[in-house]
C-alpha cells in the first residue's frame, strides 16, 4: 500500500517508517526537518514542508491509498496551528480522492461512547489548566477529522511509552475494562496504526487504546 506519514520524525514515526517499509509498504514522509530522515532517504520518499503548505501536503499525498497522521501539539505552541495543519491535510485529500485517513489523538477530545471514569476526567481537567493551548489544538484536530467525509480512524492514546510491547492493544473507549490511562508503548501504537490501513472495523470512530493490563 502506499502510504504518506505526517509526525513522520518523531520516535513513533520513525518506528511506524520502519515496520510499514518492511511490511512492503510505499512510505512518503512529510517532514518540516527532513535531515532527521537522512538515513532512510534511499527507501523512504521524503517531502519537505511546513503544515500550513497545501501545495507541499497535497504532492506528499497524491496517489497514495492512505494518510496516516502521528501529529501532536507542540509544547508552548499558541493558537491552534495543528488543527489548521489537519485541515489542510483533510483538503488535499478530499481535493486527490484519497479516502482513508489514521490520526491519533488524546481522551481530551472525548466520544459519545466515552463512559464516566474519574481518572481519565482528572487527567483531561490537570491538561486543559496546564496546556490550554494543547489542549484546544487536539480538540480542533480531532474536530476537523470528525467533521470530514474522509475514511477515517481517529485513535486516542494515553501517555506513549519506549517499554517494549508485543501484544495486541486494549481497544475501547474511556472507561472500558482493561484500558490503562498511563502506558502506550510507540512499538504497539506503531503496529496498531498500520493494522487499520486494511481493517474497517473502526472506521469513522475513535478508540481509545492502550497496552494491555
Amino acid at each position: 500500500m502506499k502510504l504518506t506519514l505526517f509526525g513522520a520524525t518523531g520516535e513513533a514515526g520513525i518506528m511506524l517508517i520502519d515496520k510499514a517499509l518492511a511490511a512492503g509498504h510505499d512510505v512518503t514522509a512529510y517532514a518540516r526537518n527532513p535531515s532527521k530522515l537522512a538515513g532512510k532517504s534511499s527507501i523512504l520518499r521524503i517531502v519537505s514542508g511546513e503544515l500550513s503548505n497545501a501545495a507541499a501536503i497535497t504532492k506528499a499525498i497524491e496517489g497514495q491509498d492512505a494518510v496516516v497522521s502521528l501529529l501532536g501539539p507542540k509544547p508552548g505552541a499558541k493558537g491552534r496551528p495543528l488543527g489548521a495543519g489537519m485541515s489542510v491535510i483533510a483538503n488535499a485529500m478530499q481535493a486527490t480522492g484519497v479516502r482513508r485517513l489514521i490520526a491519533t489523538s488524546t481522551p481530551s477530545s472525548p466520544d459519545p461512547a466515552d463512559r464516566s471514569a474519574l481518572s481519565f476526567r482528572l487527567a483531561v481537567r490537570l491538561i486543559r489548566a496546564l496546556q490550554p493551548d494543547g489542549y484546544a489544538d487536539i480538540v480542533a484536530s480531532a474536530e476537523v477529522v470528525r467533521s470530514s467525509q474522509l475514511d477515517w480512524t481517529l485513535v486516542r492514546l494515553p501517555m506513549l511509552t519506549s517499554k517494549d510491547g508485543s501484544a495486541p492493544p486494549a481497544v475501547g473507549y474511556v472507561g472500558s475494562p482493561g484500558l490503562r490511562l498511563f502506558w502506550l508503548s510507540r512499538n504497539v501504537l506503531a503496529d496498531f496504526v498500520l493494522s487499520q490501513l486494511n481493517d474497517r472495523t473502526w472506521l469513522c470512530k475513535a478508540p481509545l487504546i492502550s497496552n494491555q493490563k
